[in-house]
C-alpha cells in the first residue's frame, strides 16, 4: 500500500510539471536607417515629416508643436542634408526603400506622410508603392518637376536636365555652391527668420548629395503611376510665383488630376516654404489631413 501511494504521488507530481520551455527566437534587431535620422514625439496617429533638399527636419517645428503632442511626430532630416552624415547613392532610392522598412520595422498603422518639395514628391512615390500609407500631405512637390522648368520636357530630356544640373554643382567650388544655395533658397521663402535657418542648413550639406538628389529628383517621373494611389493626397501648393493663377493652377492640374482621392489647395502669399510663410493656412489643411479616416 506505501509503495502504491509512493507511485501514485509520484505520478501525480509528474503530470503537473511545467514542460519545459522551448528556446526563445532572439529578438529581431531594431531597424536602423542610414539614409535619415528620425526624432519622435507625442503618441497617437503616426505621422512621418519629410523635409526638402538641403533642408533640416526643423522645417516641421510649428507643425510639431501645433499639433501639440496629439500625434506620434517622426520627423526626419535626410542623410547629407543639415550636417547629417551622407550616404553613397542611389539617394532617393534609398530613402524611399528605408522609409518603407522604418513603417514596417515600428508597426506605423495607417501613417500619414507630410513631405516638402523633394519630401513631398518622395510621399507621392510611397503612396504609389506602400499600400500602409493612410495619407499624404505633399507641400509644392510635383511629381514631375522638369516640367516644371521645361513644359516640353520628356522623361529622357530631364535625365538629360538632371545630368547637366549634377555637374555643374559638382564642379562648382565649395563657396560658390554655397553662394549659389543661398541665392536658389532666398528665391523661395518670404519669412526671414526661416532664410536664416535654411542657410544654415545649407552651409552644413554636402554638395556631392546635393548634387545627386537634385540629378535624381530632375529625373522622376511619378505621372504613370499617380492612378495607383488609393491613399487621400492633400496638395499644398505656393499661390506666390512668376506665373499667372490661372497657369498655376493648369500646371499643378496637369500634373495631380490623375490622383483618384486628392484636394489642391493653393495658399495666396506662399511662396515654396508654405509651412514656413503661411503657418496657419497650412495647419488648417494638416489638421484635416490627420483627422481623416
Amino acid at each position: 500500500m506505501k509503495l502504491a501511494a509512493l507511485a501514485l504521488l509520484a505520478a501525480c507530481s509528474s503530470s503537473s510539471a511545467p514542460a519545459p520551455k522551448s528556446p526563445e527566437a532572439p529578438p529581431r534587431p531594431a531597424f536602423k536607417p542610414t539614409a535619415f535620422t528620425v526624432q519622435v514625439s507625442g503618441a497617437g496617429r503616426p505621422v512621418i515629416f519629410i523635409p526638402g533638399l538641403a533642408s533640416p527636419g526643423a522645417v516641421w517645428d510649428g507643425a510639431v508643436a501645433h499639433l501639440g503632442g496629439r500625434v506620434q511626430a517622426h520627423v526626419l532630416t535626410l542623410a547629407g542634408f543639415a550636417g547629417v552624415a551622407p550616404v553613397k547613392g542611389p539617394f532617393l532610392q534609398q530613402v524611399h526603400d528605408q522609409i518603407v522598412q522604418y513603417i514596417e520595422a515600428n508597426h506605423l498603422e495607417h501613417p500619414v506622410v507630410v513631405g516638402h518639395s523633394l519630401g513631398g514628391v518622395m510621399s507621392l512615390w510611397l503612396a504609389e508603392t506602400d499600400p500602409a500609407v493612410g495619407a499624404i500631405v505633399d507641400v509644392d512637390g510635383l511629381p514631375f518637376l522638369a516640367a516644371a522648368m521645361d513644359p516640353t520636357a520628356t522623361a529622357d530630356k530631364a535625365k538629360q536636365m538632371g545630368a547637366g544640373m549634377q555637374q555643374q554643382l559638382l564642379a562648382a567650388p565649395h563657396d560658390q555652391f554655397v553662394g549659389f544655395m543661398h541665392q536658389f533658397i532666398g528665391a523661395m521663402v518670404v519669412n526671414a527668420d526661416a532664410l536664416k535657418m535654411l542657410d544654415d542648413a545649407a552651409d552644413k550639406s554636402d554638395q556631392e548629395t546635393v548634387a545627386n538628389a537634385f540629378a535624381e529628383l530632375l529625373g522622376m517621373d511619378l505621372r504613370p503611376d499617380l492612378p495607383k494611389i488609393t491613399a487621400s493626397v492633400t496638395i499644398v501648393a505656393a499661390g506666390e510665383g512668376r506665373d499667372s493663377r490661372d497657369k498655376l493652377e493648369a500646371a499643378w492640374h496637369a500634373q495631380v488630376d490623375p490622383i483618384p482621392h486628392h484636394e489642391l489647395a493653393i495658399v495666396d502669399g506662399a511662396k515654396h516654404f508654405v509651412m514656413l510663410d503661411k503657418p496657419d493656412a497650412f495647419y488648417a489643411l494638416l489638421d484635416k489631413a490627420v483627422s481623416a479616416k
